[in-house]
């Protein structure tokens, strides 16, 4: 394993031969001593100095390209292993998401979910049978103005998604029957107020 960089010795400056080096994440009581003036030294070098010599899992997962590979869009260092299943760009698997068993790149996976919107990559959905439901019964009071937001809820929105786990209609129905109950019932009190209005004047 040939080193990219020279590491030297900070007391005499000799170089360091590479059985001295020690790897990113050893401890410091594994200390070397310098060949050439026996001081102790402690190097903790990190995998890019090295030009070959990585093994596959410090690459994160992906290989090194070669004259005539293809390389990754992200990182052309590293040879191409697989291509996005939206723009078809090729990618390391370093750069590839897998998102429901389909590699994906960061960019394409941010369209998707942010900007379009699609269903499949959406970590989070707002319910508005939910919404309505909640609406219609914990602001009953509030009925004669939360109903009708309720039933606009519920219209608007009919044909969005009820959620990452799919369930049935039970929840739309129910707040549908309840929100037009309630405007049934202010609209009833409405008509028998004015009723009796009129009829003692």
């Amino acid at each position: 394993m040939d080193a990219v960089v020279s590491v030297a010795c900070p007391k005499c400056h000799a170089v360091l031969p590479d059985d001295v080096l020690q790897w990113k994440g050893q401890t410091e009581s594994e200390l070397a001593t310098c060949p050439a003036c026996r001081a102790p030294v402690y190097a903790n070098i990190y995998p890019r100095l090295y030009a070959g010599g990585i093994s596959k899992e410090e690459q994160g997962g992906s290989g090194r390209s070669e004259d005539g590979d293809a390389v990754c869009s992200f990182y052309p260092e590293l040879k191409a292993e697989t291509v996005c299943e939206e723009c078809g760009c090729l990618m390391s698997e370093k750069a590839a998401v897998n998102w429901n068993g389909k590699n994906f790149c960061m960019p394409c996976l941010h369209l998707l979910r942010e900007q379009k919107g699609r269903d499949d990559f959406l970590s989070k959905r707002t319910l508005y049978d939910n919404s309505a439901l909640g609406l219609v019964l914990f602001l009953a009071p509030l009925s004669l103005f939360t109903a009708p937001l309720a039933l606009y809820y519920l219209i608007r929105y009919r044909d969005s998604s009820r959620g990452i786990v799919p369930r049935g209609k039970a929840r739309w129905v129910l707040a549908l029957i309840l929100s037009i109950g309630f405007m049934l019932a202010w609209l009833l009190l409405l008509v028998l107020w004015l009723s009796a209005v009129t009829s003692s004047s």
